[in-house]
């Protein structure tokens, strides 16, 4: 099963626009060891592990600095699509 988005006429334009850039690899609906983004949670969720924010807005904010945080550090980035088989 795909996510309809990923299946939409706009998508599917862009990804023959773009087919000697990239390549689709189809991921089972629920196999989080396959997925690069599961990783890419963990790793936030750890770093968010002994925080107490006050209000859902902070855990908001520090979860999305941890994102941006993560999105410099290609080496990590890199583990985490090798761990699910994609190896870049």
């Amino acid at each position: 099963m795909r996510c309809p988005a990923h299946r939409s006429k706009a998508v599917s334009a862009w990804l023959r626009r773009h087919a000697k850039n990239f390549r689709v690899e189809w991921l089972p609906p629920y196999a989080p060891g396959l997925k690069p983004e599961e990783g890419c949670n963990g790793v936030v969720k750890e770093a968010l592990l002994n925080a107490t924010p006050p209000a859902i807005s902070d855990l908001m904010r520090l979860a999305r600095r941890e994102f941006r945080a993560l999105q410099h550090r290609p080496d990590v980035l890199r583990v985490l699509f090798e761990h699910a088989g994609l190896h870049v």
